[in-house]
This record gives structure tokens, sequence and C-alpha cells, in this order.
């Protein structure tokens, strides 16, 4: 019946309408972080984060230790397989830990590294027969995916901006140029504000001061939500719970995170 109603539409100049599931549905589940969001997965120092935009798995860091990363892929139901591709946000092992390990699981993986990044670490991920990419500079990396492009000075880093229907998305893995910097640097790049940025952001060891000024400054770029996590600290974390109320959202290893 389903097939006859849709013969008829086409036969008289309507397409049958398809369920909603656009090219900007976005996925992003965190797969290690400081914080548990789930009780079946677990937390240790470090960040990663499986993406998925249209046709387009990807994985955005890698945290430390294999353990706790494949045990929290497994509670999740998920498999690196399916992963096409891997970025790394930056040199520190907290994010490169399980990059071999990965890739032992699919080296048929494109992998982005930032250009900072030592010569001899890349030939080794070449070894794994990776297809490798080092780029300074702002690329697409897939459907509607954006490195930002490295960032700060003593810690080069790059970060991943994905389009969503509500705006772009800043992921960051330890905001080490100032995550305030590094959103204002992708909305002056895009020419639109961030609507969310998520991640680690560095700020643990930041004054009460410090943080209301680099919150006022999120605020101020046009930021609407926020995911703090990682090396944020707790301390700046309750900061941006009282600053955005509930558009403060808890992220921790095995929250899920929809964008339609």
């Amino acid at each position: 019946m389903k097939l006859l109603i849709a013969l008829l539409l086409i036969l008289f100049g309507m397409e049958p309408k398809l369920p909603h599931h656009s090219k900007d549905h976005v996925k992003i589940m965190i797969v290690y972080d400081n914080y548990r969001f789930t009780e079946t997965t677990m937390a240790d120092w470090g960040f990663a984060c499986i993406v998925i935009r249209g046709n387009d798995t990807l994985m955005f860091d890698t945290g430390a230790q294999k353990e706790i990363l494949f045990h929290n892929l497994q509670a999740m139901n998920l498999r690196l397989a399916n992963v096409h591709k891997l970025v790394i946000s930056h040199h520190h092992g907290d994010h490169t830990g399980n990059i071999f390990p990965v890739l032992e699981a699919n080296p048929l993986m494109q992998v982005f590294l930032p250009s900072s990044l030592d010569g001899n670490f890349r030939k080794m991920v070449e070894n794994y027969g990776a297809r490798v990419v080092c780029d300074a500079k702002m690329r697409p990396v897939g459907s509607g995916m954006y490195l930002s492009g490295e960032m700060g000075f003593q810690t080069r880093e790059q970060a991943l901006v994905i389009r969503t229907a509500r705006g772009l998305v800043l992921l960051t893995g330890c905001g080490h140029p100032g995550v305030d910097r590094m959103v204002k640097k992708v909305a002056k790049l895009f020419g639109e504000p961030v609507y969310l940025v998520m991640g680690g952001f560095h700020l643990e060891d930041f004054t009460d001061h410090e943080l209301d000024n680099i919150i006022g400054e999120l605020k101020k770029t046009g930021v609407k939500k926020v995911i703090p996590g990682h090396c944020t600290g707790s301390k700046a974390i309750e900061r941006f719970a009282a600053e955005f109320g509930n558009d403060c959202l808890q992220g921790g290893t095995g929250r899920i995170i929809e964008i339609n």
C-alpha cells in the first residue's frame, strides 16, 4: 500500500514525504572523559568522543587508557570499524594515548594530525596503514565538519567545528589557547556565532574573576549552550552552571547529544 501511494504521488508530480533525518542531524557521543554520565561507563583523565553527521562518522581524540576506552565503547555499543576518520586535537597523552589501539581496530581510518605534532609520531601512525593529513589551517574533514586550524602558542591545538541546524558546534580537546579565544576565532572564520561549545576548557586553576570574564566573553560572542568537561575543573563547571543555568549541560562518559 505504501509503495502504491508513493507511485501515485510521483505520477501526479508530487514526491512522497520521507521521514525527517536530514544531513544536518548530528549525534555526539562522549566515550572518554574525567566525569561519568552513565553508570555502565568509566571515567578517567582524558577526552574522546565520536561524532556522526549524515553519512560521516568521526572520532575526536582517543583518551589515555586502552581498557577504559574500549570498555566505554562496548558499554555504548559502538564499533571502531564504523568510524571513518580520526581527528587529534593536540599532542598530550590524554588525547593521543589510544591512537595506536584505535588504529589496530581500524587501520583504514583517515587521520588528521596537528602539523605541530612530532614528525616521528606521524611516521608511526602512517606505519599502521592510516592515511594521514597534517595541516595548520582550517579545512573540511567531512560533510559539514571542519578543523578550526591550529591555535595558541605554547601548546598548539586544533578544534572540530560542526555545522548543525541550530548553529555551529565547537569541540575542544583541552582549550589550551583559551576557550574564549577559540570561540571568537571560529565565529570570525565562519561568519556566525558558535551555538554550543563542549569538551575540555582548561580552567582548573582560574580565579572567580577570570572565570567570570571568560564566561562573559562567551556569552557576548553568542554562545547559547555549553558542555564543560575533562580539564575544565569542578569550580569552573559550577560557575558555568550558575551563569548558563539549564543551558549548561552535563557531560561525561556515556553522554549522547543529538542536534536536529
